[in-house]
C-alpha cells in the first residue's frame, strides 16, 4: 500500500491486481459530499491519452499523481469535478472501498477505450466517452459542463 501524499485527504494506492492494476481505496470513512482530495500539481495538455483528464473541449490535463489510479466504475462513488478541480464523494464511502468515477463524466471520446468489467446492472460495456452512450444512459450520471456542451 502506498500512503496518500497529503495526510488530510487519506487515500491509499492499492497494489496492481490481476484485472483492474493498481486502484485507490479510501483509508477512512467519507460521507457523502466531502472532498476527497483537490485535482492539483496537474500539467495541461492538447491531446488525450489513456492517463488524462479532459477538462473542456479541448484541453486535457496529465499528471495527476495518486489520482492517476482512479478507475472507472458505471457504479460510481465519486465525482471528478473539473469546475472545482476536486475529487468529492457522492455517496458515503466505508474505509477500503475503492474509488471510481463514471469516465464519461469527464471525457467525450475516450483515448483508449475499454471492455468494463464492473458487471454491475448499471454497466455500460464499452467505454468509449460520452458520444458513445444515449442520453438516457448519460441522464444516470453526473456529468462536467463540458460533456454537457457538447451533448448540445
Amino acid at each position: 500500500m502506498i500512503d496518500s501524499t497529503s495526510q488530510a485527504y487519506s487515500l491509499m494506492v492499492m497494489p496492481d491486481d490481476d484485472v483492474k492494476g493498481k486502484r485507490i481505496v479510501a483509508a477512512k470513512n467519507v460521507q457523502a459530499g466531502e472532498v476527497i482530495a483537490p485535482i492539483v500539481g496537474y500539467q495541461e495538455v492538447d491531446a488525450p491519452s489513456k492517463y488524462t483528464v479532459q477538462i473542456s473541449a479541448h484541453r486535457h490535463i496529465d499528471e495527476l499523481g495518486l489520482l492517476t489510479y482512479l478507475n472507472h466504475s458505471c457504479d460510481p462513488n465519486v465525482i471528478v469535478d473539473t469546475t472545482s478541480f476536486a475529487v468529492i464523494a457522492i455517496r458515503d464511502i466505508a474505509m477500503g472501498e475503492e474509488l471510481g468515477f463514471f469516465y464519461p463524466s469527464t471525457e467525450w471520446r475516450m483515448a483508449t477505450p475499454f471492455a468494463c468489467l464492473c458487471g454491475t446492472a448499471a454497466c455500460v460495456g464499452v467505454v468509449d466517452g460520452a458520444e458513445a452512450l444515449s442520453d438516457e444512459t448519460l441522464s444516470r450520471y453526473f456529468l462536467n459542463e463540458h460533456i454537457q456542451e457538447l451533448r448540445r
